[in-house]
């Protein structure tokens, strides 16, 4: 049996009628003229028979305990249908991209079926001729739940289920075991046992809670302290228009930008990362696109940045082993390089808090919380004013998933981009997913109709702050910064 484990059932308990926990991946596929008429569910279907076996995800389904007493198992699905799981669309002749998009935002807006397992494919037929895609192409909207994988692990199912150059592929995986359902009176015997764990991990961590604050209260009465300034805190955060209830509806934009344009950014500032120039460009979309609602705050925004907080032994484990940083963004300096300058500043200075802090903490604490407290936490938390989520400290996500590294197929396509809609919840209504894949980078926008009606308009704003960007980093611009400076 495998029991889901506290941070994977959060998200499953953090779920209602407006908050869906689950990703959908958005992969582009070119191809030659006459393939894809050749590409249908049916030959999806085949291709799919054969890779099931490369993750449990594909075959087992969420098995939850009365009244949630104990966090739920994976289980088999006994009436297991793959053809339940892919779907077919079609755009309509002479579809632009943003039909497109709204297609990813109202499959995205779908919630997966929780008697089954949770995933499914939707191929998507008729692109050709789109502005900014390949000429002949097609895409497959890859939709998996947040509590079976986080960003790490999914890329990894990626690469699994697509064809890989013959000097790559891995031997066939092991054979699943199977996963029953535990009965009524193990399910209290495991529950109790983990309770007595959790209890006796809780202590541990008060005690230790206990002798960090006396160390700190004695670093501070040494010398030291006079001359070693820990990086402080980040501060509260301004209201905007993405902090906000959210709706079931779903928005969703994407752009894509050459992948070595995006690193050539980063010599424009020393010590700057490709994260923290990606970071810059995202700021300044956010910078015009509140500019034009005239709801640009004073104050700069922060972001929440998810990590993974993986070993390398713990790859390939599934299932969610995430942390957060929190990054001032900025979005109070026009100056592109100015901002790029601050928020490498700021960047390195949350990574230094979360290594002091122990990035595993956060699933510590989760873990000594009993399964019951967290889904009534979890439900309450679907149902809360407005005035309860000021207390999330980060007006929007920002996530970074590298992408493949090697060319991936699909159904004789090549994979030429992947887009990710992500989902949001009550407090904040954006989330910014960076991926990378064949030499592009891709920013996509998530939010929901309430909120980023038009997602296409902040989309439009990403492009201009790249422009930007690129323009200030020019080395006649640089150089005749540093002579003024």
């Amino acid at each position: 049996m495998q029991q889901l484990s506290p941070m994977d059932a959060a998200f499953l308990y953090l779920e209602n009628d407006s908050t869906h926990a689950h990703g959908t991946f958005v992969w582009i596929y070119e191809v030659g003229r006459s393939e894809p008429d050749a590409i249908s569910r049916r030959t999806l279907l085949d291709h799919m028979r054969s890779r099931l076996q490369v993750s449990p995800v594909f075959t087992r389904r969420i098995h939850r305990l009365p009244l949630d007493f104990d966090y739920p198992y994976w289980v088999d699905d006994d009436g297991f249908e793959l053809l339940y799981h892919l779907r077919e669309l079609k755009m309509p002749e002479g579809g632009h991209w943003d039909d497109f998009c709204r297609l990813v935002g109202e499959v995205h807006s779908r919630p997966l079926d929780a008697s089954r397992p949770l995933w499914e494919l939707t191929l998507v037929r008729g692109l050709h001729g789109i502005e900014g895609l390949p000429q002949h192409c097609f895409a497959i909207l890859g939709k998996f739940h947040h509590v079976a994988i986080d960003g790490a692990t999914g890329m990894h199912i990626i690469e699994q289920i697509h064809d890989r150059p013959a000097s790559t592929e891995e031997a066939d995986p092991p054979a699943l075991r199977p996963a029953r359902q535990p009965d009524l009176r193990e399910s209290l015997f495991r529950a109790a046992v983990r309770n007595v764990a959790a209890l006796d991990k809780g202590l541990d961590l008060l005690r230790a809670g206990r002798d960090a604050a006396t160390d700190a209260h004695e670093a501070e009465q040494s010398p030291a302290a006079a001359v070693i300034e820990a990086p402080a805190e980040p501060a509260g955060i301004p209201q905007t228009l993405f902090n906000r209830r959210v709706d079931p509806a779903a928005t969703w934009d994407s752009r894509t930008y050459d992948l070595a344009a995006i690193k050539s950014l980063r010599k424009s500032v020393s010590s700057a990362t490709v994260n923290d120039v990606l970071l810059t460009l995202v700021a300044g979309g956010l910078r015009h696109y509140l500019a034009a609602q005239d709801q640009l705050p004073d104050a700069p925004m922060k972001a929440g940045c998810p990590v993974n907080i993986r070993t390398e032994q713990e790859a390939a484990k599934g299932g969610n082993m995430i942390s957060a940083i929190i990054v001032n963004m900025h979005t109070d300096i026009e100056a592109p390089l100015e901002r790029l300058a601050a928020i490498t500043r700021s960047s390195s200075a949350a990574k230094q808090r979360a290594t002091q802090q122990g990035s595993r903490k956060v699933m510590d604490v989760i873990a000594i919380v009993p399964a019951q407290a967290q889904a009534l936490v979890g439900h309450a938390v679907g149902a809360i004013s407005r005035t309860l989520n000021r207390a999330v400290k980060f007006n929007c996500s920002v996530s970074n998933l590298p992408g493949p590294q090697q060319e991936l197929h699909m159904l004789g396509g090549r994979l030429h981009s992947i887009g990710a809609a992500m989902p949001v919840m009550n407090g904040y209504g954006l989330f910014v997913g960076l991926t990378t894949c064949a030499g592009r980078l891709s920013i996509s926008m998530s939010s929901c109709s309430g909120i980023l009606p038009q997602a296409s308009e902040l989309g439009d704003c990403m492009d201009r702050s790249f422009r930007e960007l690129q323009s200030a980093a020019r080395p006649q611009n640089v150089q005749h910064k540093r002579k003024r400076a």
